[in-house]
């Protein structure tokens, strides 16, 4: 069973769809994912993910920065495609498919390899998109 906690309750159902198609099967062990928004992250990171296969925290943006230093506030369905990469990640960590501490995927090492390169990456950005054309749209 998967509980999460999620301080802006319009995303609710949203997660629900996501968390639904990312885990059908459910977990053999009980989970907890926690969700914030802050104004912004460093880096101009849009969402950050970690944890393990009990507990997963996801901290979002609100708000980028353009190179001329203007913040912008990401619209409702971008923090949606956010939302759902990490989603992604949280699955991810829960499987126990990578883990905070090192670049292993599947008990393969990444860490030579370009952020771009990394299979977690590249599986949380091919699932974000079509995630949140299923879904947004019923929230």
């Amino acid at each position: 069973m998967i509980t999460y906690f999620n301080d802006d309750s319009k995303f609710d159902p949203f997660i629900e769809e996501c968390l639904n198609a990312l885990l059908p099967e459910g977990l053999d062990n009980a989970a907890h994912i926690d969700i914030f928004y802050v104004d912004d992250l460093e880096n101009n990171y849009a969402g950050l993910c970690d944890g393990d296969k009990e507990y997963v925290n996801i901290i979002l943006a609100r708000n980028y920065y353009l190179e001329d230093g203007d913040r912008i506030a990401f619209c409702s369905q971008e923090l949606a495609s956010n939302l759902a990469h990490e989603l992604v990640h949280a699955r991810q960590f829960l499987r126990g498919e990578i883990n905070e501490y090192n670049y292993v995927w599947k008990g393969q090492d990444y860490e030579a390899e370009n952020y771009e390169d990394w299979p977690w990456e590249v599986e949380a950005y091919s699932l974000e998109q079509p995630l949140v054309d299923l879904f947004w749209e019923n929230v």
